[in-house]
């Protein structure tokens, strides 16, 4: 008998009783989620990044924050994997200049979201209320399949109905498929913005990504703005950068 994967055994924990409500948002402890991943896989770590000043969190150009975490399993096949979240007020809009506690908070959140890509509760991000192997079997004893929540069905822009994954091009031109949740793919844009050297490269980062502009624009407004003008404040830097 082949010997499951990581994601196989994470994703089949049925996470229903343990999801939280917060403004809207669904999410795990990150105390809870930790504990599981650690009776499953006892030799788990994990690492919150810091900054070159030594701060536990990052500035993107126009001067949000943002937290970086990596979880590692050491589990045969296993990939670590590294999260990246922006640090976010009482109303989940992101913030400059933020408190220890602001931080604390995201770096927790970002732990919890790094495990859910291993596969412990991912379906919470994807706007679904119980995990695929958890989908019970009719009277007739035929598999029954459940269905898109409404909520999911009606957040997520046309434009971006991608099976909650959005498709997004670096500015090395690499395909990165990321977490369709406005946060997530707003602190993929101003993570990679300062990779772009030229007015050149911004603008064909930019371009390759119109579905992810579009994603956060019907999503949320606040985020789609601070994207915008991260593309613009990254332009006048380059601009007023001497020419080589």
């Amino acid at each position: 008998m082949t010997e499951k994967t990581s994601w196989e055994i994470l994703s089949a924990v049925d996470v229903g009783d343990k999801i939280e409500k917060k403004n809207g948002l669904s999410y795990l402890s990150w105390a809870w989620a930790w504990g599981v991943l650690k009776q499953h896989f006892p030799y788990a770590g994990f690492t919150k990044h810091t900054a070159p000043n030594g701060m536990p969190y990052f500035i993107d150009a126009q001067g949000y924050a943002f937290v970086k975490v990596t979880v590692a399993l050491h589990y045969d096949g296993s990939t670590d994997i590294t999260e990246m979240l922006p640090v976010l007020d009482h109303r989940n809009k992101p913030i400059q200049g933020p408190n220890a506690f602001e931080v604390n908070n995201a770096l927790q959140r970002c732990l919890a979201k790094a495990i859910a890509y291993h596969g412990l509760g991912h379906y919470i991000y994807a706007g679904e209320d119980v995990p695929q192997e958890a989908v019970g079997a009719s009277a007739e004893g035929q598999v029954s399949v459940s269905a898109p929540t409404p909520a999911k069905a009606a957040t997520i822009a046309p434009a971006a109905a991608v099976s909650a994954r959005l498709p997004m091009i670096t500015p090395d031109g690499e395909p990165d498929n990321v977490s369709a949740a406005p946060d997530i793919v707003a602190s993929v844009f101003t993570s990679f913005m300062p990779h772009c050297k030229d007015e050149k490269s911004l603008t064909q980062f930019y371009t390759k990504n119109k579905l992810g502009i579009a994603f956060l624009k019907d999503r949320d407004e606040a985020l789609h703005k601070s994207v915008m003008d991260a593309f613009a404040a990254r332009k006048a830097v380059i601009k007023s950068q001497p020419a080589n």
